[in-house]
């Protein structure tokens, strides 16, 4: 799959699709092709983080329920230390089975990842469109937690200030 070199961008020329984000989308590909199985594993996720580093993740179908593939590789950059979130992208099997689509976060994963990298631009579909936003942009008025208490303006989808906190990325609560 061929990602366009001209995502729409929500935000700014700053979040212009680029071969970083075709690397992306390849390993969320290759991630759920090692191990895609309509009962157990649909879903395929990867992401870079400010390091370079790209970790991947599937989702995992459980009783009733089980992690998304984006909580999947957000834990794995995690567990080695790299927290710093820069890109996402999800993936799942076209509908007819030829290929593979960018899907969107659903609304766990979109507050995962503002709660832990409110800047981190989601690569994600918009219909037939696909599109790239900072992950604030993609959830306003987002559930605060103790993750997203200090006081720090951020803008909603409208450009407008939608008066809740954000910590930046990386910054510690005092």
């Amino acid at each position: 799959m061929e990602l366009q070199k001209r995502v729409i961008s929500e935000d700014s020329a700053a979040l212009a699709a680029d071969d970083q984000d075709q690397e992306l989308l390849d390993a969320a590909i290759q991630a759920l092709e090692r191990v895609y199985a309509p009962e157990r594993h649909t879903v395929g996720c990867a992401l870079r983080t400010v390091s370079g580093k790209i970790y991947v993740g599937v989702n995992i179908k459980a009783c009733g329920y089980g992690p998304c593939a984006e909580t999947i590789a957000i834990g794995n950059a995690f567990t080695v230390g790299d927290h710093q979130l820069s890109a996402i992208v999800a993936v799942k099997r076209s509908d007819d089975g030829k290929g593979y689509k960018i899907v969107s976060p659903c609304g766990n994963c979109r507050q995962m990842i503002v709660d832990y990298a409110p800047d981190t631009a989601i690569i994600y579909a918009d219909g037939t469109e696909v599109r790239k936003a900072r992950a604030v942009t993609l959830l306003p008025g987002h559930f605060q937690t103790r993750l997203t208490e200090r006081p720090l303006l951020h803008l909603n989808g409208n450009g407008k200030s939608n008066g809740h906190a954000v910590r930046k990325q990386g910054e510690r609560k005092s």
